[in-house]
């Protein structure tokens, strides 16, 4: 069977709402994956005030910034432009080490939520770099949205392919056997050229 993660934005919910959100989905650990534990539109979300509210409602935080964080400024992990390279990132030992954390926290039996500050999934590294990886390696992965919903990550593929569907090959007379792997192969790499970020970029939330 699948081992299930799931993904959530802190957005700009008050914590009373987002602790509803991970109660109704059983979460017991957070994984914080932005790259710095902080907010600077929410502060609510920083740190400690987020570790303290987390273990008041009795769920563990953990913070894999170096593992699952999107801003890398290592050359070896950038693109042609300076842009992080998400496949660069999944082939990196640190993220299969992340990987091999959640197996283990999923084996000691915690619902496990990987955190960032995007409400939604779709604009966010936690569907298009690190979901992708883990929906490849017997995980299944679901996304908790705003309104106390969450859809599995095909859904979000589905997306992916009709928002690219003009760039990416289609089935035709000279390429009948494209595949939706192959598409998806193709729709990932526009979204991480779209959302992916470069050391020279100007401060935000991630």
């Amino acid at each position: 069977m699948p081992a299930t993660i799931f993904t959530i934005g802190h957005s700009n919910h008050a914590p009373e709402y987002f602790g509803e959100l991970l109660t109704l989905f059983g979460i017991t650990c957070l994984i914080d994956v932005r790259s710095v534990a902080a907010s600077a539109y929410n502060p609510q979300y920083n740190k400690e005030p987020l570790l303290a509210f987390l273990k008041n409602r009795g769920i563990s935080y953990l913070h894999f910034a170096a593992e699952f964080g999107a801003r890398h400024t290592n050359a070896a992990l950038l693109d042609t432009d300076g842009r992080v390279d998400f496949e660069k990132v999944r082939q990196s030992a640190i993220f299969r080490i992340g990987v091999e954390r959640l197996r283990r926290g999923l084996d000691r039996g915690y619902t496990i939520g990987l955190m960032c500050s995007e409400a939604e999934p779709f604009d966010c590294h936690r569907f298009a770099m690190i979901s992708k990886h883990l929906t490849e390696h017997d995980f299944e992965v679901w996304h908790i949205l705003n309104d106390k919903t969450a859809v599995p990550n095909a859904d979000l593929e589905d997306e992916l392919l009709k928002k690219y569907r003009k760039k990416i090959p289609q089935p035709g007379l000279f390429e009948p056997h494209v595949s939706r792997q192959t598409q998806l192969e193709v729709a990932y790499r526009l979204r991480n050229q779209d959302i992916g970020w470069s050391p020279d970029q100007l401060p935000s939330d991630d």
